[in-house]
């Protein structure tokens, strides 16, 4: 693993991820997009406002299709969150959009939702895992870049886990961190494992971190490889290039991966 690999890796996700749905706190919901809800017995109003009459009560999870978004807002979770006027079996009314997830993954039996939540400059995801309309667990983790894309897969070969889910940040220019955070679900927590980075300004300075679960290329049974490589170009005229690689063999304990990793992330 080297700089190279990252600067494809950034260059895959800008130049060649276009199908992939970037999410982002102005994320719009289009016209006729199906959606579906993230919060709870949401109330489907009349109108773009909370002092209109209640229509009937939306289920998280509940498919909906967007009809338009309103002129209305309402500032929700730190967010000014604007109103979408949407459709759901036989009634057309008014939602809030931050109570809508901005993308869907299932795997399995499993849905899982997410939004967002804003603290001063501080952007969190909120993410929601269910299973058949039961009752819902949460993860809000901070996000280290505004833009993001979800994706859920099996347990890759963990002993106690039922899903990992994994929010994968869009490196949009040099600098940018491209790294993300899996989220482990184990049927009763949705726990924030890792944080990882993948961060290069342009040839002069990279630090990419990635962690091989054990059905991957190079896995081990039972455990989780870390590697990471920070390095620097000195001078570009003689190449001279100086880095550090680091490679350590990890076990989840059921709250955390042990040992902890302690990184030289600027």
């Amino acid at each position: 693993m080297n700089k190279l690999l990252l600067i494809f890796l950034l260059i895959f996700k800008i130049g060649f991820g276009q199908d992939t749905k970037y999410l982002s706190e102005n994320y719009e919901f289009k016209n006729g997009e199906i959606a579906y809800m993230f919060g709870n017995d949401v109330k489907l109003r009349e109108q773009p406002n909370t002092e209109s009459d209640v229509l009937l009560l939306l289920k998280i999870g509940e498919q909906i299709e967007i009809v338009e978004k309103s002129n209305s807002t309402m500032q929700f979770d730190g967010i000014e969150s604007p109103w979408y006027k949407i459709k759901t079996k036989d009634k057309v009314g008014f939602v809030l959009g931050s109570l809508i997830s901005l993308d869907k993954a299932t795997n399995g039996n499993l849905t899982y939702l997410v939004s967002l939540k804003k603290d001063g400059l501080k952007l969190f995801a909120k993410t929601r895992v269910f299973e058949n309309g039961l009752d819902f667990k949460e993860n809000v983790s901070q996000l280290m870049t505004g833009e993001f894309s979800i994706k859920v897969t099996g347990n890759k070969g963990l002993e106690n886990i039922i899903n990992i889910f994994e929010i994968d940040y869009l490196a949009e220019s040099c600098g940018v961190n491209g790294g993300g955070i899996y989220l482990f679900y184990d049927g009763n927590e949705l726990i924030k494992a890792i944080d990882y980075t993948q961060v290069a300004d342009a040839d002069l300075y990279w630090f990419i971190e990635e962690y091989i679960f054990p059905n991957e290329k190079d896995g081990i049974k039972g455990k989780i490889v870390y590697i990471s490589e920070i390095g620097e170009t000195k001078e570009y005229e003689t190449e001279w290039t100086e880095s550090k690689a680091t490679r350590r063999v990890l076990e989840w304990n059921g709250k955390e991966l042990l040992p902890k990793i302690e990184t030289e992330k600027e």
